[in-house]
């Protein structure tokens, strides 16, 4: 038999990393519905799904412990709304209408499923839209307990690339994560959930790859290269030597980053820059310090008030930020305030069903109609940080008047706490992040409120450019390399710096290698990342020159197209950097 000729798919890089090593098929889980009949009693057919339903809860909450475990609380927190879902009611009174028309529970379940997602689907929003791969998964782990098939079939048994067409996150969370040698699927978007799980967890992944993925078959051998966004199918040997001394290469650099990761980054002409952690809790908090964090650039405090019934008091809330303060011990916490709303629901909040949710009532929005909640989350702050270098950021500020009144609500809480707290002391800042166009554009103008900005890349990408990054679609539009973003974040930055403001960074492009020269050379002050990224972060800017990297952000900006500022930071990274 002739050797099978090499082949190489291009897809969207999704997770860092070079690997190599045999093809697993994904296997999905055979859910044929039984022959129809009728269940006769609608009762104990609900009794039947109702069992399902609580196994499956059960299920998921050991999926959502393992990624707390492994990931990290944010990551978990996906998992959060998985369990909000198997319980909806909507899908409930779906289900029990069905089996009162005599359907069995099997099909009545299946039915409702697919009714409720395609529900999802029709919603102009692609954020809700996408919420229906969420509602599939959901709904057929319930389908796989009435059905008897229950438990995995993906069982690996050697350390291998997982070729999937797509993979839920529950799937993704599943296997043993010490076997996979990194993720590929034939649909998806790089900021999808299992892109996020991949990324937390250190494993390299590629997404949308095509449909002539699902023609690899078990046994095949393939190169994944996340920095091109190439898999290479069944290399010829020379290539597997290359691409080894590359994967030697890449190891030998990370082994060195780890082991310095505790030292300063400090430019090669001197400069010391800070650089953070992008946090959702205190296990994500010490894993930041062991990496070399230096601090926290990013609290999302919304985690802690997810898959809840309601409102965390003041004392709850003081307790949770108390750990994180206790572990950072006197480095800078930066706390973006709730910021629920776009994907992330809360009833209990007020929140409704909205067409464009990423546009509507979330974030600093709220306090116009709650504002108590900004009140009550300031007070737990000023309390659990009392002694601490705390920096409260107010997040989706698009307007002054809004940075205005949650000064005043700021206030308000400073006089409520010291009132309380007899000799209360405190090192406080007050900022906002810019996220939308409309605050890069007016920062001389906020520059007269607050006391710091962050840039939220990830938000202000898909803002900028009216891409939905969440949209697999799409998502390869929404790139912070575009020169209309650069220009955002280089207005931010420079206007901040005459208003004697420093300027942070806390989205993705923070921790991207490729962004660091042009970072670098604009002035931005402190980078926050996911704790994962710190190390090779923090050893790339060791390498950098300020003074070099000025002319390299200002040719950056000249440019007219993402890939032509990606192409060209490439090349001077390569050259910068060595």
């Amino acid at each position: 038999m002739l050797p099978k000729q090499p082949k190489v798919l291009k897809g969207l890089p999704a997770a860092p990393g070079l690997t190599a090593g045999p093809v697993f098929i994904w296997q999905d889980l055979d859910l044929t519905l039984p022959a129809p009949y009728s269940s006769g009693d609608p009762g104990a057919a609900w009794g039947k799904i109702s069992t399902a339903i609580d196994e499956t809860r059960q299920e998921i909450e050991q999926i959502r412990e393992k990624v707390m475990q492994t990931a990290g609380k944010e990551q978990s927190a996906i998992f959060d709304a998985h369990l909000m879902m198997v319980d909806d009611s909507a899908l409930h009174n779906m289900v029990h209408e069905l089996l009162d028309k005599g359907e069995n529970p099997e099909a009545a379940w299946h039915t409702a499923v697919e009714s409720f997602a395609a529900r999802l689907e029709d919603l102009p929003d692609p954020t809700l839209s996408a919420r229906a791969a969420d509602v599939r998964d959901v709904g057929k782990r319930v389908l796989a307990h009435l059905l008897g098939k229950a438990g995995s079939q993906n069982a690996l048994t050697e350390k291998s690339v997982v070729v999937a067409r797509d993979l839920a996150p529950s799937q993704t969370a599943m296997l043993d994560h010490n076997l996979v040698l990194a993720f590929c699927t034939a649909e998806g978007g790089p900021t999808s959930h299992t892109a996020i799980l991949a990324k937390a967890l250190g494993i390299p992944a590629i997404v949308a790859l095509g449909k002539s993925l699902l023609d690899l078959q078990a046994g095949d051998y393939v190169l994944v290269d996340t920095q091109l966004g190439a898999l290479t199918i069944n290399p010829a040997i020379e290539q597997r030597k290359v691409f080894a001394e590359r994967q030697q290469q890449a190891e030998g650099r990370r082994v060195v980053d780890l082991k310095s990761a505790l030292k300063p980054a400090i430019t090669r002409d001197g400069v010391q820059v800070e650089v953070v952690a992008n946090i959702g809790g205190a296990a994500d908090a010490q894993t930041a310090l062991e990496r070399g964090a230096e601090g926290v650039g990013l609290f999302r405090t919304e985690f802690l008030y997810l898959n809840r019934k309601a409102m965390l008091s003041v004392d709850q809330q003081v307790e949770a930020y108390r750990e994180v303060v206790r572990i950072l011990d006197g480095r800078p916490l930066v706390v973006r305030t709730l910021d629920i709303g776009g994907d992330k629901q809360a009833d209990y909040l007020g929140i409704i069903e909205e067409p464009n949710p990423f546009l509507g009532w979330r974030g600093i929005r709220m306090v116009s109609e709650r504002p108590e909640i900004l009140r009550d989350q300031i007070c737990a702050l000023l309390k659990a940080a009392r002694g601490a270098d705390l920096r409260i950021m107010l997040p989706m500020v698009s307007r002054l008047d809004e940075v205005i009144q949650a000064r005043k609500v700021l206030n308000e809480a400073l006089i409520q706490v010291r009132r309380e707290v007899p000799g209360f002391q405190i090192k406080l800042q007050f900022g906002m992040m810019v996220e939308v166009p409309s605050a890069a554009l007016m920062i001389e103008h906020f520059a007269q409120h607050v006391d710091f900005f962050s840039i939220g890349t990830n938000d202000l990408t898909q803002y900028t450019l009216a891409v939905d990054r969440l949209n697999a679609r799409v998502a390869s539009l929404a790139s912070p390399f575009h020169p209309a973003v650069l220009k955002l974040i280089e207005r931010t930055v420079r206007v901040g710096h005459q208003h004697e403001k420093w300027v942070g960074m806390c989205g993705e492009f923070a921790g991207e290698p490729l962004a660091l020269p042009f970072l670098l050379g604009i002035g931005l002050d402190e980078f926050s990342m996911s704790p994962g990224l710190i190390p090779a972060a923090k050893s790339v800017i060791r390498r950098l020159s300020i003074e070099e990297c000025r002319p390299v952000a200002e040719q950056a900006l000249k440019l007219a197209s993402a890939e032509e500022v990606q192409n060209y930071l490439t090349a001077e990274y390569k050259r910068l950097a060595k």
